[in-house]
């Protein structure tokens, strides 16, 4: 087995934006133990071609985490974020070609970044949500959903960076009209996972009825 280009080069994008955030700002350093969590969810799939896609939103994340966290020490939480969207991205159903999902999911993590630089800490907590928006896109099959991220999450940025941290709150409608698109369809669970939480054991139910 070989590694693939798009999961060693998703790995150089993670350090190369924390190294960078850690040397603009020191006391951000602890966001380098999120890095090699990261390294290492991205590593468990090294082996798999991750696509263009998952390398666009794993690279606009941690982008948007080394801005936030090189700017303001306050902000480098967001690295723990970060690493679930990494995790997140990994391991969904998204496409290796679903390029415009995965730009959604680099827009809304660089508008974090981006609220940071002209805000402060104070905006920080927008990542919450754009963890939720990289879930909800990565394992859709709906491009439409990319393309509302990009636009919805470009909105919030600029209107952070406008009128303040205030506004910080709109990343809330950004998920929600994301997770809107197309009417909420085209979910599906990650490969390999058994949603079984409400699946009735229909052999069992034969068994009584026999009885």
């Amino acid at each position: 087995m070989t590694i693939k280009a798009t999961s060693l080069l998703s790995i150089v994008a993670i350090w190369v934006a924390s190294i960078a955030a850690v040397a603009a700002e020191p006391d951000s350093w602890w966001i380098l133990i999120f890095s090699a969590l990261a390294t290492l969810s991205v590593g468990a799939s090294a082996w798999r071609r991750l696509g263009v896609s998952r390398l666009l939103a794993i690279a606009g994340t941690w982008a948007g985490t080394g801005v936030a966290a090189g700017w303001d020490e306050g902000a480098a939480w967001t690295a723990v974020f970060a690493f679930l969207t990494t995790a997140a991205v990994t391991f969904s159903t998204m496409r290796r070609d679903a390029w415009v999902q995965g730009g959604g999911i680099a827009a809304a993590w660089l508008a974090v970044g981006v609220a940071v630089a002209a805000s402060g800490d104070g905006a920080s907590w927008m990542c919450v949500f754009a963890f939720l928006t990289a879930g909800t896109a990565a394992n859709s099959r709906q491009a439409s959903r990319g393309v509302v991220a990009a636009i919805s999450w470009g909105l919030v940025a600029g209107a952070v960076v406008l009128w303040g941290a205030g506004l910080a709150w709109l990343s809330v409608f950004a998920f929600l009209v994301t997770a809107a698109a197309e009417g909420w369809g085209g979910f599906s669970f990650p490969r390999g996972l058994e949603w079984d939480l409400w699946d009735r054991d229909d052999d069992d139910e034969r068994v009584k009825v026999v009885h």
